[in-house]
């Protein structure tokens, strides 16, 4: 950077003579990936997102579409669970013959594939 060491607070760094908000060894200060005013080095979702979400930093995905986001869907495929339950995702949590245990399985319901 053509600063005498003893002048330059960032030596190892010959884009930077002072420390700016990501220190010396970071990114370029003003490196905002997704443009949302946050410099990369102190933002806490950098990527697509610009605050996490319950998902955290990741872009939430609800597949079968029953307002739970997969990330907290212990049956993302399964529109009426989203607790695995008894039965496992896919079967209902049914006691239809009434013996007091659920029925789990194609045995007593006609399957589809979870």
């Amino acid at each position: 950077d053509g600063t005498a060491d003893c002048n330059d607070s960032c030596p190892g760094n010959p884009s930077k003579t002072q420390p700016g908000l990501c220190g010396c060894d970071g990114p370029l200060d003003n490196l905002d990936t997704d443009g949302d005013g946050t410099p990369d080095c102190v933002d806490a979702c950098p990527g697509p997102l610009s605050e996490p979400t319950q998902c955290g930093c990741n872009v939430e995905v609800h597949s079968d579409v029953d307002g739970v986001a997969d990330c907290l869907d212990e049956c993302p495929n399964d529109p009426t669970k989203v607790v695995a339950g008894t039965c496992g995702c896919g079967y209902p949590e049914s006691d239809v013959d009434g013996d007091g245990e659920f029925d789990c399985g194609c045995a007593a319901f006609p399957c589809a594939a979870p």
